[in-house]
């Protein structure tokens, strides 16, 4: 459905209208939220690699990598919810569950949490472009049982300082059993 540039958006106010866009609302959130893990992971110095489009089998849309291997990472972006409160909840896929379960390396669920006016999205003036009143959340999956949701801990917040949590959990994948060395 095109929108309509000339029907006032509840409350009066036009919405911005666009007519050269071709992301619908779903696509807008999914490429912001995959943006914004990407700028904390260009500003920690670590590469991301996004899932190819239809072989998001593993129920990763992208690995994070450090020098020894990688993690997968699920992102997912939403308006619907506030950036306050303890916990966000994210209902989950049952073959989510499944394909997390089955990696010996880390997965990591992101949840991206974005204002519902997209105009809040960005700010741009003469001193740069900021994202703003957005924050993403996490909690590492491959290790959860499942449920119907995931409750991603509000203090899980996604900063370059996670990134060095991640690196341990990916260094302890590659520690046996009973802390000692392999011979």
């Amino acid at each position: 459905m095109t929108p309509n540039p000339t029907s006032p958006a509840p409350g009066g106010v036009l919405p911005p209208f666009r007519p050269y866009s071709v992301l619908l609302d779903k696509g807008q959130k999914a490429r912001y939220g995959v943006s914004y893990v990407r700028a904390l992971c260009a500003h920690a110095g670590l590469a991301f690699t996004e899932t190819s489009p239809d072989e998001d089998v593993l129920a990763v849309d992208g690995e994070l990598k450090f020098a020894e291997a990688s993690v997968g990472l699920q992102v997912k972006c939403t308006s619907q919810l506030q950036l306050s409160g303890r916990t966000a909840s994210w209902r989950t896929d049952p073959g989510w569950i499944r394909q997390w379960e089955r990696s010996k390396l880390p997965v990591y669920f992101v949840l991206v949490i974005v204002p519902p006016d997209k105009e809040l999205w960005l700010s741009h003036s003469a001193l740069g472009t900021q994202m703003q009143k957005t924050a993403a959340y996490w909690l590492r999956v491959d290790n959860q049982p499942f449920t119907q949701s995931l409750s991603i801990p509000k203090s899980q917040r996604l900063t370059v300082e996670t990134f060095a949590e991640w690196h341990n959990d990916v260094l302890a994948a590659f520690t046996p059993l009973g802390g000692g060395t392999s011979a």
